[in-house]
């Protein structure tokens, strides 16, 4: 008999003990710093150059402090934006302005040529042709070669940052969005990566020599052939945008219908099957939910953020060189300079479909975990 009322008090104890602690448990807040330190994505921002890293901050965002990302002014970025765009105008401005006297020069010439005809007009015509091109492609060309390395570097962070997301996705309880991000991570970081260095970047250096030739010889037409795989490029690329994009919401879409079952599957057995304190245990369950979603969602906008901030300056620099080569390209028209008006059409050609592509690849990269954290959590 007192084996039994010793048994009994033992248990009304545990009992006690137990929806007490749960109940302590459940109403902690979750601690979302510790949890980010914890995961391990801290780590994979060590693969971000300092450049990028100092950029970051400025906008606000500490690759230390999760908060930083909840706490997000986005007067801040703005202003990273703009100052960026005011560092990486420098340059192309000093280039602008030289075109400008060679344009003239060249435009003196032309006037000269046809005023008085002397032998020395057609090698005036082609060295002002070829100054141009030099002072022109130079800078491009080295644009091109950082275009490669910020997909580069943007790729070996994605990949650094991919696995460490997707354990965080596992610990919400999202192992089928898990499982789709990374598979489709992992061809994204290949696509682009191919897609960058080993086609496109190597055939703009062909098309920028050969733009270079075409303005100094008449044997040499390149300008209709850049133009025409501009053209069909960017259709291919944003054919594939629009196909990626919704093969991707699909299959997220049904992951999350896939985790919200299982979610919802945990927390029926978990109130239904534990004695007295389900519904306690339950509540806890669904409280370190919230937290992880949070994490989740924070983690994950702060690894697109900091992705398109690799990507950014080389954006910025594209589209200010296509400002300053469209501005050649307008004074050639006016001053009737043909030869230099195909080199101008060239270049900004070949621009743009560096612009197309660094903007895909950009898409690529992130594309999955926007989708992610659009999905809703049970």
């Amino acid at each position: 008999m007192l084996t039994k009322k010793a048994a009994a008090v033992f248990v009304i104890l545990s009992l006690a003990l137990s929806v007490g602690g749960i109940t302590v448990f459940a109403s902690e807040e979750f601690d979302l710093q510790s949890q980010y330190e914890a995961s391990g994505v801290e780590g994979s921002f060590d693969e971000l150059p300092d450049s990028v890293a100092d950029e970051l901050n400025a906008a606000g965002l500490d690759t230390g402090d999760i908060s930083s990302v909840t706490d997000l002014n986005p007067a801040d970025v703005i202003n990273s934006v703009i100052s960026v765009t005011g560092d990486e105008m420098k340059a192309p401005l000093a280039v602008l302005g030289i075109v400008m006297a060679l344009l003239l020069f060249a435009s003196v010439c032309k006037g000269g040529e046809n005023a008085v005809d002397s032998p020395l007009s057609p090698s005036l015509n082609a060295v002002t042709s070829l100054a141009a091109g030099i002072t022109l492609v130079t800078p491009v060309l080295s644009l091109v070669d950082s275009a490669g390395e910020a997909a580069e570097i943007a790729c070996r962070f994605t990949e650094a940052f991919g696995a460490t997301f997707a354990g965080i996705l596992i610990a919400n309880g999202q192992t089928a969005s898990a499982a789709g991000y990374s598979a489709f991570l992992t061809g994204a970081i290949n696509a682009a990566s191919i897609c960058v260095n080993q086609e496109v970047i190597p055939l703009l250096r062909i098309f920028l020599a050969l733009s270079c030739v075409s303005a100094i010889s008449e044997s040499v037409r390149i300008d209709a052939v850049i133009r025409f795989f501009e053209k069909y490029a960017k259709w291919l690329l944003g054919f594939l945008a629009v196909i990626i994009s919704t093969v991707l919401s699909i299959s997220g879409i049904i992951s999350a219908s896939a985790d919200s079952v299982g979610a919802r599957a945990a927390k029926f057995v978990i109130s239904g099957s534990v004695p007295v304190v389900g519904g306690a245990v339950s509540d806890a369950y669904l409280s370190i939910k919230s937290g992880m979603l949070l994490l989740r969602n924070s983690v994950g906008a702060f690894g697109i953020i900091a992705t398109a901030y690799i990507f950014l300056p080389v954006i910025i620099r594209t589209i200010l060189w296509s400002f300053v080569v469209g501005i050649g390209e307008s004074v050639c028209d006016t001053m009737k300079l043909s030869d230099l008006q195909k080199l101008m059409k060239s270049l900004a050609s070949t621009l743009s479909l560096l612009l197309a592509v660094l903007v895909f690849s950009l898409f690529l990269l992130t594309l999955g975990g926007i989708i992610v954290i659009m999905q809703r959590s049970a």
